[in-house]
Protein backbone atom coordinates (compact mmCIF):
# COMPACT_ATOMS: atom_id res chain seq x y z
CA UNK A 1 0.00 0.00 0.00
CA UNK A 2 1.61 3.24 -1.04
CA UNK A 3 1.59 6.35 1.09
CA UNK A 4 -0.05 4.69 4.11
CA UNK A 5 0.80 4.99 7.76
CA UNK A 6 0.21 2.91 10.85
CA UNK A 7 -1.48 3.92 14.09
CA UNK A 8 0.86 4.41 17.05
CA UNK A 9 2.36 1.12 18.14
CA UNK A 10 0.99 -1.20 15.43
CA UNK A 11 3.48 -3.88 14.45
CA UNK A 12 3.38 -5.45 11.01
CA UNK A 13 5.37 -7.61 8.63
CA UNK A 14 8.23 -9.71 9.95
CA UNK A 15 8.15 -7.81 13.25
CA UNK A 16 4.75 -9.27 14.06
CA UNK A 17 6.32 -12.71 14.19
CA UNK A 18 8.09 -11.67 17.40
CA UNK A 19 4.89 -12.08 19.36
CA UNK A 20 4.51 -15.66 18.11
CA UNK A 21 8.12 -16.74 18.44
CA UNK A 22 7.14 -19.28 21.07
CA UNK A 23 4.15 -20.72 19.24
CA UNK A 24 6.09 -23.22 17.18
CA UNK A 25 8.14 -24.48 20.11
CA UNK A 26 5.55 -24.11 22.85
CA UNK A 27 2.32 -25.72 21.66
CA UNK A 28 0.12 -25.51 24.77
CA UNK A 29 -1.15 -28.54 26.64
CA UNK A 30 -3.96 -27.94 29.12
CA UNK A 31 -3.01 -29.03 32.61
CA UNK A 32 0.24 -30.73 31.61
CA UNK A 33 2.92 -30.25 34.24
CA UNK A 34 5.65 -30.46 31.59
CA UNK A 35 3.99 -28.01 29.18
CA UNK A 36 6.55 -25.49 27.91
CA UNK A 37 6.11 -21.89 29.06
CA UNK A 38 3.99 -19.65 26.83
CA UNK A 39 5.88 -16.53 27.90
CA UNK A 40 7.54 -14.07 27.45
CA UNK A 41 5.54 -12.43 24.69
CA UNK A 42 5.79 -8.93 23.32
CA UNK A 43 2.93 -6.72 24.50
CA UNK A 44 1.88 -3.11 24.26
CA UNK A 45 1.24 -1.71 27.75
CA UNK A 46 -0.20 1.39 29.35
CA UNK A 47 0.57 2.48 32.91
CA UNK A 48 -0.93 5.31 34.94
CA UNK A 49 -4.33 6.29 36.33
CA UNK A 50 -7.43 5.24 34.41
CA UNK A 51 -9.96 8.00 33.83
CA UNK A 52 -12.42 7.29 31.00
CA UNK A 53 -13.16 10.98 30.50
CA UNK A 54 -12.53 11.88 26.85
CA UNK A 55 -11.75 8.25 26.08
CA UNK A 56 -12.46 7.35 22.45
CA UNK A 57 -13.56 3.86 21.33
CA UNK A 58 -10.60 1.86 20.15
CA UNK A 59 -8.13 4.03 22.05
CA UNK A 60 -6.65 3.87 25.53
CA UNK A 61 -7.76 6.54 28.01
CA UNK A 62 -5.84 9.79 27.57
CA UNK A 63 -5.14 9.80 31.32
CA UNK A 64 -2.81 6.81 30.90
CA UNK A 65 0.87 7.17 30.04
CA UNK A 66 2.10 6.66 26.51
CA UNK A 67 2.20 2.99 25.46
CA UNK A 68 5.39 1.04 25.87
CA UNK A 69 6.68 -2.18 24.40
CA UNK A 70 7.61 -4.78 26.99
CA UNK A 71 7.73 -8.52 27.60
CA UNK A 72 4.85 -10.11 29.45
CA UNK A 73 5.84 -12.56 32.18
CA UNK A 74 3.23 -14.17 34.49
CA UNK A 75 3.14 -13.53 38.25
CA UNK A 76 3.86 -16.00 41.02
CA UNK A 77 0.95 -18.15 42.10
CA UNK A 78 -1.20 -16.62 44.87
CA UNK A 79 -0.66 -17.90 48.40
CA UNK A 80 -4.38 -18.27 49.17
CA UNK A 81 -7.30 -20.07 47.52
CA UNK A 82 -9.08 -17.81 45.05
CA UNK A 83 -11.96 -18.26 42.63
CA UNK A 84 -12.66 -15.99 39.66
CA UNK A 85 -16.01 -15.51 37.96
CA UNK A 86 -15.69 -15.30 34.19
CA UNK A 87 -18.47 -13.70 32.09
CA UNK A 88 -18.34 -13.97 28.30
CA UNK A 89 -20.88 -12.93 25.66
CA UNK A 90 -21.63 -16.37 24.17
CA UNK A 91 -20.26 -19.63 22.87
CA UNK A 92 -22.00 -19.42 19.48
CA UNK A 93 -18.66 -19.66 17.73
CA UNK A 94 -15.25 -21.06 18.70
CA UNK A 95 -13.69 -17.64 19.29
CA UNK A 96 -14.83 -17.66 22.91
CA UNK A 97 -13.89 -21.30 23.31
CA UNK A 98 -10.32 -20.23 22.58
CA UNK A 99 -10.58 -17.47 25.21
CA UNK A 100 -11.92 -20.08 27.64
CA UNK A 101 -8.91 -22.27 26.87
CA UNK A 102 -6.50 -19.44 27.70
CA UNK A 103 -8.32 -18.59 30.95
CA UNK A 104 -8.60 -22.20 32.12
CA UNK A 105 -5.03 -23.13 31.18
CA UNK A 106 -3.55 -20.19 33.07
CA UNK A 107 -5.93 -20.50 36.03
CA UNK A 108 -5.04 -24.17 36.38
CA UNK A 109 -1.33 -23.41 36.13
CA UNK A 110 -1.61 -20.79 38.89
CA UNK A 111 -4.03 -22.77 41.06
CA UNK A 112 -6.98 -20.37 40.69
CA UNK A 113 -10.61 -21.55 40.58
CA UNK A 114 -13.00 -20.51 37.79
CA UNK A 115 -16.77 -20.20 37.56
CA UNK A 116 -17.79 -19.26 34.02
CA UNK A 117 -21.13 -17.89 32.84
CA UNK A 118 -22.28 -17.21 29.28
CA UNK A 119 -24.74 -14.57 28.12
CA UNK A 120 -26.94 -15.35 25.14
CA UNK A 121 -25.17 -12.92 22.81
CA UNK A 122 -24.51 -9.23 22.26
CA UNK A 123 -28.17 -8.38 22.68
CA UNK A 124 -28.27 -9.84 26.20
CA UNK A 125 -26.77 -7.11 28.35
CA UNK A 126 -29.47 -7.65 30.99
CA UNK A 127 -28.56 -11.33 31.31
CA UNK A 128 -24.88 -10.53 31.63
CA UNK A 129 -25.72 -8.02 34.39
CA UNK A 130 -27.63 -10.80 36.17
CA UNK A 131 -24.56 -13.02 35.93
CA UNK A 132 -22.38 -10.29 37.38
CA UNK A 133 -24.78 -9.79 40.30
CA UNK A 134 -24.85 -13.55 40.84
CA UNK A 135 -21.06 -13.50 41.14
CA UNK A 136 -21.44 -10.70 43.67
CA UNK A 137 -23.51 -13.08 45.79
CA UNK A 138 -21.66 -16.36 45.28
CA UNK A 139 -18.41 -15.27 46.90
CA UNK A 140 -15.97 -15.05 44.01
CA UNK A 141 -12.78 -13.11 44.66
CA UNK A 142 -12.67 -11.38 41.29
CA UNK A 143 -14.42 -11.24 37.92
CA UNK A 144 -12.98 -11.46 34.42
CA UNK A 145 -15.48 -9.80 32.09
CA UNK A 146 -15.88 -9.68 28.33
CA UNK A 147 -18.63 -7.05 28.17
CA UNK A 148 -21.41 -7.24 25.60
CA UNK A 149 -21.94 -3.47 25.70
CA UNK A 150 -19.12 -0.90 25.59
CA UNK A 151 -21.15 1.73 27.45
CA UNK A 152 -23.22 -0.64 29.60
CA UNK A 153 -22.54 -2.60 32.75
CA UNK A 154 -21.21 0.37 34.71
CA UNK A 155 -23.61 0.23 37.69
CA UNK A 156 -23.15 -3.46 38.43
CA UNK A 157 -19.37 -3.25 37.97
CA UNK A 158 -19.39 -0.37 40.45
CA UNK A 159 -21.30 -2.61 42.89
CA UNK A 160 -18.63 -5.29 42.52
CA UNK A 161 -15.82 -2.79 43.00
CA UNK A 162 -17.47 -1.36 46.13
CA UNK A 163 -17.77 -4.91 47.51
CA UNK A 164 -14.02 -5.38 47.08
CA UNK A 165 -14.31 -7.58 43.98
CA UNK A 166 -11.95 -6.44 41.20
CA UNK A 167 -13.10 -6.66 37.59
CA UNK A 168 -10.57 -7.30 34.83
CA UNK A 169 -11.90 -6.68 31.33
CA UNK A 170 -10.80 -9.11 28.60
CA UNK A 171 -10.99 -8.84 24.78
CA UNK A 172 -13.95 -6.41 24.64
CA UNK A 173 -13.24 -2.87 25.81
CA UNK A 174 -15.58 -1.10 28.24
CA UNK A 175 -15.95 2.53 29.31
CA UNK A 176 -16.83 2.29 33.03
CA UNK A 177 -14.32 3.82 35.48
CA UNK A 178 -14.88 0.97 37.99
CA UNK A 179 -12.93 -1.63 36.00
CA UNK A 180 -9.60 -2.58 37.62
CA UNK A 181 -7.51 -3.56 34.57
CA UNK A 182 -7.84 -4.55 30.91
CA UNK A 183 -6.27 -7.37 28.89
CA UNK A 184 -7.17 -6.50 25.31
CA UNK A 185 -6.05 -5.10 21.98
CA UNK A 186 -7.29 -2.07 20.08
CA UNK A 187 -9.80 -3.15 17.48
CA UNK A 188 -9.24 0.18 15.78
CA UNK A 189 -5.71 -1.03 15.12
CA UNK A 190 -7.10 -4.41 14.07
CA UNK A 191 -9.36 -2.69 11.53
CA UNK A 192 -6.47 -0.58 10.28
CA UNK A 193 -4.30 -3.63 9.67
CA UNK A 194 -7.13 -5.38 7.86
CA UNK A 195 -7.60 -2.28 5.70
CA UNK A 196 -3.92 -2.23 4.88
CA UNK A 197 -4.03 -5.86 3.87
CA UNK A 198 -7.08 -5.36 1.62
CA UNK A 199 -5.48 -2.33 -0.01
CA UNK A 200 -2.17 -4.09 -0.62
CA UNK A 201 -3.88 -7.18 -2.01
CA UNK A 202 -6.04 -5.04 -4.31
CA UNK A 203 -3.04 -3.11 -5.58
CA UNK A 204 -1.09 -6.33 -6.19
CA UNK A 205 -3.96 -7.76 -8.21
CA UNK A 206 -4.39 -4.59 -10.27
CA UNK A 207 -7.72 -3.37 -8.89
CA UNK A 208 -8.24 0.38 -9.18
CA UNK A 209 -11.75 0.31 -7.76
CA UNK A 210 -12.83 -1.45 -4.58
CA UNK A 211 -16.43 -2.34 -3.81
CA UNK A 212 -16.65 -3.71 -0.28
CA UNK A 213 -19.44 -5.30 1.73
CA UNK A 214 -18.53 -4.79 5.40
CA UNK A 215 -20.06 -6.78 8.29
CA UNK A 216 -18.53 -5.35 11.49
CA UNK A 217 -20.57 -7.25 14.11
CA UNK A 218 -22.82 -5.90 16.90
CA UNK A 219 -23.25 -2.13 16.79
CA UNK A 220 -23.10 -1.61 20.58
CA UNK A 221 -20.19 -3.96 21.24
CA UNK A 222 -17.45 -1.35 21.07
CA UNK A 223 -15.07 -3.58 19.12
CA UNK A 224 -17.21 -3.72 15.97
CA UNK A 225 -17.47 0.07 15.46
CA UNK A 226 -13.77 0.35 16.36
CA UNK A 227 -12.88 -2.16 13.65
CA UNK A 228 -14.90 -0.30 11.04
CA UNK A 229 -13.31 3.02 12.05
CA UNK A 230 -9.78 1.65 11.73
CA UNK A 231 -10.57 0.04 8.39
CA UNK A 232 -12.01 3.25 6.96
CA UNK A 233 -8.98 5.20 8.15
CA UNK A 234 -6.67 2.83 6.28
CA UNK A 235 -8.81 3.10 3.16
CA UNK A 236 -8.16 6.84 3.03
CA UNK A 237 -4.67 6.04 1.69
CA UNK A 238 -5.80 3.74 -1.11
CA UNK A 239 -4.79 5.33 -4.44
CA UNK A 240 -7.91 4.14 -6.26
CA UNK A 241 -11.61 4.48 -5.59
CA UNK A 242 -13.14 2.79 -2.54
CA UNK A 243 -16.87 2.19 -2.16
CA UNK A 244 -18.06 0.52 1.03
CA UNK A 245 -21.43 -0.31 -0.49
CA UNK A 246 -23.06 -1.52 2.73
CA UNK A 247 -22.27 -1.81 6.43
CA UNK A 248 -24.42 -4.55 7.96
CA UNK A 249 -24.52 -4.62 11.76
CA UNK A 250 -25.68 -7.69 13.67
CA UNK A 251 -25.08 -10.22 16.42
CA UNK A 252 -22.35 -12.76 15.72
CA UNK A 253 -24.66 -15.76 15.62
CA UNK A 254 -24.08 -17.76 12.44
CA UNK A 255 -27.69 -17.59 11.24
CA UNK A 256 -27.78 -13.80 11.63
CA UNK A 257 -24.51 -13.35 9.76
CA UNK A 258 -25.66 -15.62 6.92
CA UNK A 259 -28.86 -13.58 6.66
CA UNK A 260 -26.86 -10.35 6.47
CA UNK A 261 -24.48 -11.82 3.89
CA UNK A 262 -27.27 -13.05 1.63
CA UNK A 263 -29.09 -9.74 1.82
CA UNK A 264 -25.96 -7.69 1.16
CA UNK A 265 -24.79 -9.84 -1.74
CA UNK A 266 -28.27 -9.89 -3.30
CA UNK A 267 -28.32 -6.10 -3.25
CA UNK A 268 -24.64 -5.61 -4.17
CA UNK A 269 -23.58 -8.68 -6.12
CA UNK A 270 -20.81 -6.77 -7.88
CA UNK A 271 -18.63 -6.36 -4.76
CA UNK A 272 -15.07 -7.64 -4.95
CA UNK A 273 -14.46 -7.95 -1.20
CA UNK A 274 -16.46 -9.19 1.76
CA UNK A 275 -14.77 -7.91 4.91
CA UNK A 276 -16.28 -8.83 8.21
CA UNK A 277 -16.27 -10.43 11.61
CA UNK A 278 -15.00 -13.98 11.84
CA UNK A 279 -18.46 -15.57 11.83
CA UNK A 280 -19.38 -13.76 8.62
CA UNK A 281 -16.02 -14.67 7.07
CA UNK A 282 -16.46 -18.33 8.00
CA UNK A 283 -19.93 -18.44 6.43
CA UNK A 284 -19.01 -16.40 3.35
CA UNK A 285 -17.43 -19.14 1.16
CA UNK A 286 -20.53 -21.31 1.43
CA UNK A 287 -22.86 -18.38 0.78
CA UNK A 288 -20.79 -17.26 -2.20
CA UNK A 289 -20.93 -20.77 -3.70
CA UNK A 290 -24.68 -20.93 -3.21
CA UNK A 291 -25.14 -17.56 -4.93
CA UNK A 292 -22.83 -18.34 -7.84
CA UNK A 293 -20.20 -15.83 -6.72
CA UNK A 294 -17.36 -18.17 -5.73
CA UNK A 295 -14.05 -16.96 -7.14
CA UNK A 296 -15.46 -13.51 -7.83
CA UNK A 297 -15.44 -12.09 -4.29
CA UNK A 298 -12.48 -12.18 -1.89
CA UNK A 299 -13.09 -12.72 1.84
CA UNK A 300 -11.08 -11.15 4.67
CA UNK A 301 -11.84 -11.45 8.37
CA UNK A 302 -11.37 -8.75 10.98
CA UNK A 303 -10.34 -11.29 13.60
CA UNK A 304 -9.32 -14.92 13.87
CA UNK A 305 -11.13 -17.93 15.31
CA UNK A 306 -10.40 -21.66 15.09
CA UNK A 307 -12.90 -22.49 12.36
CA UNK A 308 -11.27 -19.94 10.01
CA UNK A 309 -7.88 -21.62 10.15
CA UNK A 310 -8.51 -24.34 7.59
CA UNK A 311 -10.41 -21.93 5.34
CA UNK A 312 -7.30 -19.76 5.14
CA UNK A 313 -5.14 -22.82 4.51
CA UNK A 314 -7.42 -23.73 1.58
CA UNK A 315 -7.50 -20.15 0.29
CA UNK A 316 -11.27 -19.77 0.73
CA UNK A 317 -10.58 -16.87 3.11
CA UNK A 318 -7.59 -14.70 2.21
CA UNK A 319 -6.57 -13.47 5.65
CA UNK A 320 -7.59 -12.65 9.20
CA UNK A 321 -6.17 -10.40 11.88
CA UNK A 322 -5.13 -12.57 14.82
CA UNK A 323 -5.86 -10.75 18.07
CA UNK A 324 -4.35 -13.72 19.96
CA UNK A 325 -7.38 -14.23 22.16
CA UNK A 326 -5.84 -17.20 23.98
CA UNK A 327 -3.07 -14.89 25.17
CA UNK A 328 -5.58 -12.21 26.17
CA UNK A 329 -7.35 -14.83 28.33
CA UNK A 330 -4.07 -15.84 29.96
CA UNK A 331 -3.11 -12.22 30.58
CA UNK A 332 -6.48 -11.46 32.21
CA UNK A 333 -5.88 -14.27 34.71
CA UNK A 334 -2.35 -12.98 35.32
CA UNK A 335 -3.69 -9.47 35.99
CA UNK A 336 -6.22 -10.82 38.46
CA UNK A 337 -3.58 -12.86 40.28
CA UNK A 338 -1.33 -9.80 40.52
CA UNK A 339 -4.22 -7.99 42.19
CA UNK A 340 -4.67 -10.94 44.59
CA UNK A 341 -0.94 -10.67 45.34
CA UNK A 342 -1.36 -7.02 46.36
CA UNK A 343 0.00 -5.40 43.22
CA UNK A 344 -1.57 -2.17 41.98
CA UNK A 345 -2.78 -1.90 38.36
CA UNK A 346 -1.18 0.98 36.49
CA UNK A 347 1.76 1.08 38.88
CA UNK A 348 3.10 -2.42 39.50
CA UNK A 349 1.78 -3.85 36.24
CA UNK A 350 0.01 -2.28 33.24
CA UNK A 351 -3.55 -1.08 33.68
CA UNK A 352 -4.04 -2.09 30.05
CA UNK A 353 -1.97 -4.48 27.94
CA UNK A 354 -2.42 -6.68 24.92
CA UNK A 355 -0.34 -8.69 22.46
CA UNK A 356 0.70 -7.38 19.08
CA UNK A 357 -1.60 -8.26 16.20
CA UNK A 358 -0.32 -10.20 13.17
CA UNK A 359 -2.19 -10.71 9.91
CA UNK A 360 -2.50 -14.44 9.23
CA UNK A 361 -2.73 -14.96 5.47
CA UNK A 362 -2.76 -17.72 2.91
CA UNK A 363 0.94 -16.94 2.35
CA UNK A 364 2.18 -17.06 5.96
CA UNK A 365 -0.23 -19.35 7.81
CA UNK A 366 2.34 -22.15 7.99
CA UNK A 367 4.25 -19.96 10.46
CA UNK A 368 1.26 -19.91 12.82
CA UNK A 369 0.47 -23.40 14.14
CA UNK A 370 -3.18 -23.94 15.02
CA UNK A 371 -2.46 -25.16 18.54
CA UNK A 372 -0.32 -22.14 19.28
CA UNK A 373 -3.09 -19.77 18.25
CA UNK A 374 -6.08 -21.55 19.78
CA UNK A 375 -5.05 -24.51 21.93
CA UNK A 376 -5.74 -28.16 21.10
CA UNK A 377 -8.08 -29.04 18.25
CA UNK A 378 -11.37 -30.34 19.57
CA UNK A 379 -11.08 -28.44 22.83
CA UNK A 380 -14.34 -28.26 24.78
CA UNK A 381 -14.91 -25.29 27.13
CA UNK A 382 -14.55 -25.80 30.87
CA UNK A 383 -17.11 -23.95 32.99
CA UNK A 384 -15.98 -24.85 36.50
CA UNK A 385 -12.53 -25.30 37.99
CA UNK A 386 -11.78 -25.73 41.67
CA UNK A 387 -8.87 -23.76 43.19
CA UNK A 388 -5.73 -25.84 42.94
CA UNK A 389 -7.37 -27.99 40.24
Amino acid sequence: MTGGRLPDGVLRGAGALLVLALLVAAVPSLGADDAPPWWPIQVKSWYGIYDPGRKQPGQAAVSLNRPKLEEWVPPRAPSGRYTVGVCVPHLKDPYWSAVNYGVIAEARRLGVGVHMTVAGGYNDGALQAEHLRAHLKDGVDGVILAAVDYEGGGPVIKELREAGIPVVEVVNDILTPAVSAKALVSFHEVGYLVGEYVAEHAENTGLDKLRILFLPGPRKSGWAPETLGGFMEAMEFYPGRVDVVDVSWGDTGREEQIRLLRRGLAEHGDVNFVVGNAVAAEAAPEVLRDMGLAGKVAVVSTYMMPSLYDLIVRGEVLAAAADLNVFQGRMAVDMMVRIFNGEVPGRDFPFRAGPFIPMVTTENIASYPYEGLFGPRGYRPVFHLEPGG
